[in-house]
Parts: C-alpha cells; structure tokens; sequence
C-alpha cells in the first residue's frame, strides 16, 4: 500500500469552537496545530490573560487528503468547512505552519497584525470610541495599538486604540 503524503490544512471552526474541535480531532489521531496567545482580557474588578486562537475560528490539521480524513474532520462538531475550492482542499506549506510554530513556541508573544494600509478608512467597533469612523496612520509596535487620525471641524485628532477593535469600512 503507497502511503499517502501528509500535507497541512485549514478547518474552519465555528466561532470559540477552535479549542474543542482541536481536542475531538486530538482524540481520533488526527494531528492538529492550534496556534494561541495571551491576550489581556477585561472583567468587572481586574485584568487578566487568558489563552486566545492566534487566528480566531480556525485550526490546522495534518492529513492526507482522502475522501475518508475529510469525512473525519468534517463529522466533527464545530467544524464549518476546510479552506479551498469545491474539487479539492488548499493545502498550506508546511514551511509556513512551522514558522508559525516557532513564533508561538518561542515565548515572545506576538501580536496579530490587521492586515491594513496606512490611509485605508476603518471604524472602531469596541471601547469607549465605538463607532468612530477615521484613517489608519501606523502600528505601535510597543503597545500594540493602532493609531487612527479622527478629522473634526478641519482638524486632524489622533488616537491609539488596541489592534484587535477595529475593521476596515
């Protein structure tokens, strides 16, 4: 029998189902990457860091790609689809899964970056300036904030807001 050559694929998850999908896969021998990072999370009287999905409703699963692992993965609860076209599943280098696997396991904690352009429009959708529409302008690398440019009465006000509460208008 040819052994089958075991390539990295992306499943997506249903929205905070990452880590369960990730231990039901676990349990029926199918090798998974689950990427997490600490983030500070807000409660009623303290902050606190919890483990987050480095990308949020998705995990990595090494498999051949048999009619037979797809039907495996898919029967899992939580799983949504795998990332690719009708006919087949795109398969991710395994080079890029393991220079992500060296980022996590390396105890730096890294920062997801949106993917945004200086000038690109964008709306905070959290905090205390939800809703405010303005232009991206940099990446505060130290802080991992963004700071956005907020134009009123003809001038320019700028902000820092956390990475994770804005989206692209």
């Amino acid at each position: 029998m040819i052994a089958l050559a075991q390539n990295w694929y992306a499943v997506r998850t249903r929205s905070n189902y990452e880590f369960k999908v990730s231990y039901l896969l676990n349990k029926r021998s199918i090798k998974t990457f689950y990427p997490t990072v600490l983030k500070w999370s807000r409660r009623k009287d303290r902050k606190i860091r919890v483990a987050r999905p480095l990308f949020p409703g998705y995990l990595f699963v090494e498999c051949a790609a048999t009619a037979a692992d797809w039907l495996e993965v898919r029967k899992i609860e939580g799983v949504v689809n795998i990332l690719g076209t009708n006919k087949a599943p795109l398969a991710i280098p395994a080079e890029q899964v393991e220079n992500v696997r060296k980022i996590v396991d390396s105890g730096i904690d890294p920062l997801p970056h949106p993917y945004l352009n200086a000038g690109e429009r964008i709306v905070v959708v959290d905090g205390p300036l939800r809703g405010a529409i303005g232009i991206f302008e940099k990446f505060n690398d130290k802080k991992g904030t963004l700071v956005i440019t907020v134009d009123l009465l003809g001038r320019s006000l700028a902000a820092e807001v956390d990475n994770n509460v804005v989206e692209r208008l």
